[in-house]
């Protein structure tokens, strides 16, 4: 069996790669929304909900090419899928980084947290 080659998600001196965590994140982000905002559903481009826990409604919305997103209502909003998921679950930039590149089976080189 072929092993799978890990893409390596961290830059220069052992700091993580967010642009590269945030492009492979990128293709998959219907499907994070799917997970992380289950009462939304798709428009066009857009996921609508109702909000960052995922309520029915249309006061939040994820651009699904962009991974630009804000919630209206809260008045609060975002550029990439990083941040997406740092608001979603409370984290900070660095934990959601790691969380998603975790997720998609990223090498995140010889660092832990």
């Amino acid at each position: 069996m072929k092993a799978r080659r890990r893409r390596q998600t961290r830059s220069g001196g052992g700091r993580l790669d967010f642009a590269a965590i945030n492009r492979a994140a990128l293709p998959h982000l219907e499907t994070l929304c799917l997970r992380w905002l289950p009462g939304g559903k798709q428009q066009g481009k857009q996921w609508r909900c109702g909000d960052l826990s995922g309520t029915p409604g249309r006061s939040c919305s994820v651009h699904l090419t962009t991974g630009k997103w804000a919630d209206f209502a809260a008045g609060i909003y975002g550029g990439d899928v990083i941040s997406l998921a740092a608001a979603i679950h409370n984290l900070s930039q660095a934990e959601a980084a790691r969380s998603i590149a975790e997720m998609l089976g990223l090498d995140l080189g010889d660092h832990h947290v």
